[in-house]
């Protein structure tokens, strides 16, 4: 797959079938709009081409980028690579871009940058100044540029709405089996281990402290997971939550992993730990006895889980 960041580097592509969206989490919703583009392309002998963003409209109109990713863009790219797109086009997300009318974004972008044959969407995309940009905008404008457009309808699991929100709603609350069975793969932290206080060296229990894009949705708690480090796999009890005593403002929870049966040298390299279930709420404790004796509870909580 062909990674593009930006529009300027783009060559001629051949009859490109593009599948336009934010794409945050690339859960059950986005993967059938991604592969029914990506279907089309392969029966006409198309490119497929996937348009998204670096941030979520959030970040930028709502100035809010605390906490709001399911998914860093190397992660997007993964998950987009492994659903056969052969291009991927990553828009900067600013105020220039999302000041830009309906109009203006179809004719610079769609037409004359990409050549766009065939644009895949789903039934509810909002684009342009104001999220003024509609389905019927894009048709309308279809006709005039001569490409189709093909909407895909809401994915639905048990009754309910497969959604970006609702996923980071079901991670916040901690309920990871639910927030995974909307997004039809785990739910992954990445990040690189970091130097920490070294307070569970001390009691027996090393953590590894990794360093999380700031962006990324963190649900709070102690999880057990499969953290892959190197080649292994390892079961970890992860803490995600906020020292006590930090003394930062404002206050940034931090991860933590400690990986069961694990012996060796951890920083600078990137872990991915794979969250698989919540097993404790999150909370502080000032006497060092009290949160090794919790710790070795977690520890064997988790071996339990990921035996």
């Amino acid at each position: 797959m062909t990674i593009y960041y930006g529009l300027h580097n783009i060559k001629k592509l051949r009859e490109p079938i593009v599948a336009l969206g934010t794409f945050d989490g690339v859960h059950l919703g986005h993967r059938r709009l991604i592969q029914a583009a990506v279907s089309e392309a392969r029966r006409i002998g198309g490119t497929s081409v996937v348009l998204t963003f670096d941030h979520i409209p959030r970040e930028i109109l709502k100035k809010n980028s605390w906490g709001v990713l399911l998914t860093t863009i190397p992660a997007k790219i993964s998950l987009i690579s492994a659903l056969g797109a052969q291009a991927v086009v990553i828009l900067k997300f600013n105020q220039r871009l999302a000041s830009m009318t309906p109009r203006d974004f179809i004719r610079e972008i769609l037409v004359n940058k990409l050549g766009v044959r065939s644009l895949w969407v789903g039934e509810n995309y909002r684009f342009g100044a104001d999220q003024s940009g509609t389905i019927e905008t894009l048709k309308l404008y279809g006709k005039q540029w001569d490409y189709q457009v093909r909407v895909i309808p809401t994915e639905y699991r048990q009754g309910q709405k497969v959604s970006s929100s609702k996923i980071r709603e079901l991670l916040r609350a901690g309920k990871i089996r639910a927030a995974v069975a909307l997004l039809g793969h785990p739910f992954f932290l990445n990040g690189k281990i970091v130097k920490g206080r070294r307070i569970g060296r001390q009691l027996n229990f090393p953590t590894a402290n990794l360093a999380i894009d700031k962006r990324t949705v963190l649900p709070l708690g102690v999880y057990a997971a499969q953290a892959m480090a190197g080649k292994r796999n390892w079961p970890a009890a992860v803490f995600i939550g906020y020292r006590a005593n930090d003394e930062q403002t404002p206050r940034e929870p931090v991860v933590e992993a400690h990986l069961l049966g694990f012996k060796g040298q951890l920083y600078g390299k990137v872990v991915s730990l794979e969250l698989v279930r919540k097993i404790r709420a999150a909370r502080t404790f000032r006497q060092p006895g009290l949160l090794a004796e919790q710790i070795a509870r977690d520890v064997a909580t988790v071996a339990r889980i990921m035996k």
